[in-house]
């Protein structure tokens, strides 16, 4: 698991200074499977880091089905990780949200309020810097994702999410991973019998 120190380092250096005093600009809260971080028509006033656990953002269509755009995770298991949950849309122009949040697995996470973000900024160029490392890292995961989805067949999109969430795929309801992959549940079931089977 990559803590936030470590992401941060990764990218750009900082004292221990300069992280007492971003690690006072954030909070931490820990939530429940089943709890719900965010609704449809929620206005997003933080970025959120996950240090641990599964979230995941759903959109509902006309007939009230709902479809998992994005699942976000942070796991030692795994070659990659989706660590900032945020609608970032409705953050920057502070309209309502598209999206609902829900936590698949008990999570830990890092919570940024806009505003103090935005202090941040202006307080001093390091953390401009640091925001716009956490913006990219977001819009790279769902870029990465829609290209997985639009290049790959079922299959090998099924394969590379076992990949990617190696130790945390098999705990994840089926019908998520499903609509994830821009599958039925039925097709998810037997694109698994198929591998099992080789």
């Amino acid at each position: 698991m990559q803590t936030f120190r470590e992401f941060i380092d990764t990218k750009i250096g900082i004292s221990d200074e300069e992280w007492e005093l971003l690690e006072s600009s954030m909070k931490i809260n820990h939530y429940k499977k089943g709890e719900m971080i965010s609704l449809k028509d929620d206005i997003w006033t933080d970025i959120i880091y996950i240090n641990s656990g599964l979230i995941r953002s759903y959109i509902i269509n006309d007939n009230g089905k709902d479809f998992t755009r994005q699942l976000y995770f942070n796991t030692n298991e795994s070659d990659t990780a989706n660590l900032f949950v945020i609608d970032y849309t409705s953050m920057l122009t502070q309209t309502p949200s598209n999206r609902g949040f829900e936590v698949l697995a008990d999570s830990e996470v890092f919570v940024f309020s806009r505003e103090n973000i935005y202090t941040l900024y202006d307080s001093y160029k390091k953390w401009e810097h640091i925001g716009r490392i956490m913006a990219e890292s977001a819009y790279i995961n769902m870029d990465t994702y829609y290209y997985g989805l639009l290049t790959r067949n079922a299959k090998e999109r099924y394969v590379y999410l076992k990949k990617t969430m190696s130790g945390l795929i098999d705990d994840t309801p089926q019908y998520h991973i499903a609509t994830y992959l821009g599958i039925t549940p039925v097709s998810l079931s037997r694109i698994k019998k198929e591998l099992n089977a080789i």
